[in-house]
């Protein structure tokens, strides 16, 4: 069933700059290297969206269930102006997407200088196979939200047959975990050792928003593997990303900003029941109505999400000795995703 979206609305908040906005745009446009790779960005077309389910629509995954390569190219302009940007695009994740024409899309119409992850079909292994053989896959993607009820292991949503392919042709996996690594990271150690030459990307910081138990000792034990990246994707946490680059090695995260999710305007916060979440000033379709009348004035005035991951980076990288920053800057924002994805 189509749910009633309000996109376009939502694009209309995220473009009213305010003041602090055009402040942050400056500030990072100075700081930020004239080439930029974004690793982890979503895209494809209106049309490609035949249904959102109960799941889906009440996640913020379905903000911007659409979200074209010209709009894509439009607010890097806004964001970025007069920056060089690349990306490594794949379809929205959720089910009820046409991923197959999604795909085609991309590899279609993508520009020549960025680059597409396919998004793998657990359910279609023979198609998703194929496709790893098209010349412009990059990367692949798949999602444990595809399938309901949602995966719980990787190997639901990977399957081993492609797994197994994709190790065969070189092709690195964007792995967005299950849960957050310090609760999965048994499946992650086993993956990696049932596939020891699979190229591995841990999306979003491997689901860190900030520091939690044990996530310097699971840091630890992927820095063991060097074939393991990790991307940077709506991490807000600045302590989490300095540990990332400290623990993991700066030559091993990548920035990634989750577009067009990182145009929400939001906060993170403990709940005191919930445990993690984000907050919003604005009533997407997805709020929780009585939690956002009780949390919603500590996201007043928010920036984008986008804002605030590069808030962390920049403070993350500002820990290490001065004359080690702009190496640590350029090889997250360009040099590792273009060594990794073949940019």
């Amino acid at each position: 069933m189509q749910r009633n979206i309000d996109r376009e609305a939502y694009l209309s908040h995220a473009a009213d700059f305010t003041n602090t906005d055009r402040h942050l745009i400056d500030e990072f446009n100075q700081w930020l290297p004239d080439k930029i790779i974004d690793c982890h960005a979503h895209c494809n077309l209106p049309k490609h969206v035949r249904s959102i389910d109960d799941r889906a629509y009440n996640h913020m995954l379905s903000t911007f269930p659409s979200f074209t390569l010209e709009e894509s190219r439009d607010w890097h302009a806004k964001f970025h102006p007069g920056k060089k940007v690349r990306t490594l695009r794949f379809p929205a994740v959720f089910r009820g997407i046409d991923h197959k024409a999604a795909n085609l899309y991309l590899l279609e119409q993508s520009p020549t200088q960025d680059r597409v992850a396919l998004y793998g079909l657990p359910d279609d292994v023979d198609y998703t196979v194929d496709l790893l053989g098209h010349p412009r896959v990059s990367a692949l993607k798949m999602y444990y939200l595809y399938l309901e009820p949602p995966a719980t292991q990787i190997y639901q949503y990977f399957p081993k047959a492609v797994l197994e392919a994709a190790q065969a042709r070189d092709i690195p996996i964007l792995l967005h975990p299950p849960t957050r690594i310090t609760k999965c990271l048994d499946q992650i150690l086993q993956l990696i050792s049932d596939f020891p030459r699979l190229r591995i990307c841990l999306a979003h910081l491997s689901l860190t928003k900030y520091l939690v138990p044990g996530l310097e000792e699971a840091f630890s034990s992927i820095a063991q593997h060097p074939l393991v990246n990790f991307d940077t994707a709506l991490v807000p946490s600045a302590e989490v990303v300095n540990m990332a680059l400290r623990v993991v090695g700066t030559e091993r995260i990548m920035y990634g900003s989750d577009e067009p999710l990182h145009l929400i305007r939001s906060v993170v916060y403990e709940h005191p029941n919930r445990g993690e979440r984000i907050v919003t000033e604005y009533p997407y379709h997805w709020v929780d109505s009585a939690e956002h009348t009780e949390y919603k004035d500590r996201a007043k005035g928010a920036p984008h999400a986008h804002w605030l991951s590069l808030r962390a980076i920049k403070d993350a990288i500002n820990l290490f000795p001065l004359d080690t920053r702009e190496g640590i800057k350029q090889k997250l924002f360009h040099d590792n995703a273009q060594k990794f994805y073949g940019f």
